[in-house]
């Protein structure tokens, strides 16, 4: 059972990724932690989002903007340590309940920046206080969740052009992924099956981003993410009233 959930969550992420840019985490580890024991939902997930982050990272190489990453990285991981930890230490229905709050509160936030949109704020508006804000609770939501890439949208997308902005964003990501298998697998969260799952997989994540690549443009994103976002908030939900 295992091989078949961890294969359909390599296809689906690939495939929302790159026909929508946007992380699919944030789904199938609320989705995965109604049907299972949370961490283990947790720790199967992992390796997935790490080899798609890599994969799209290797699409928008070197054009990050490295003096944001400074900014946001630091209080991202130490955010992400403490997340792992409450993951690894905290009891099942805490857990369900952290992801479904993290669930809700993606899909409400989600929603409400696509009715407002975004603008580019003047250059050199870099403020320590949103980076430490929004770098370290998307830490801590991205050990519990993974779904932290939206805290980290909130702080990249008013400041950069888009092609920084999705280079950075997938940069931060990829780092944040990396950090997460580490912690996952010091908290005893990630087993050596799930990196082996996540390997074998591997040939989906291309056939998803094939599949995302050929419907990009085609459908409307904008329906899609708000549609995404109902189904994020009713599997919070759904862990909240358990």
């Amino acid at each position: 059972m295992e091989w078949l959930i961890v294969a359909i969550v390599s296809l689906g992420t690939s495939f929302v990724k790159t026909a929508f840019g946007l992380g699919a985490g944030v789904l199938f580890g609320p989705v995965l932690a109604l049907f299972l024991e949370p961490r283990q939902a947790m720790g199967m997930t992992a390796p997935v989002m790490f080899l798609s982050s890599v994969a799209a990272l290797a699409a928008h190489w070197r054009r990050w903007d490295w003096p944001v990453l400074r900014r946001l990285l630091p209080t991202a991981l130490a955010g992400l340590w403490l997340g792992s930890v409450f993951l690894a230490q905290a009891p099942a229905p805490h857990l369900r309940r952290a992801i479904g709050v993290a669930a809700v509160s993606f899909a409400v936030v989600q929603v409400a920046r696509l009715r407002r949109g975004a603008a580019v704020s003047p250059a050199g508006d870099w403020a320590p206080g949103p980076a430490v804000l929004l770098g370290f609770t998307g830490g801590v939501v991205s050990g519990i969740a993974h779904s932290g890439g939206l805290f980290f949208s909130m702080y990249l997308l008013p400041r950069l052009e888009k092609v920084a902005f999705v280079a950075s964003l997938t940069a931060t990501l990829m780092v944040v992924d990396l950090f997460r298998l580490v912690s996952y697998w010091y908290l005893d969260v990630l087993q050596p099956r799930h990196v082996l799952l996540g390997l074998l997989c591997a040939p989906l994540m291309l056939l998803g981003g094939w599949l995302g690549k050929r419907l990009n443009g085609r459908l409307s994103s904008r329906g899609f993410v708000t549609a995404l976002s109902a189904l994020i908030a009713a599997t919070g939900l759904a862990l909240l009233a358990r």
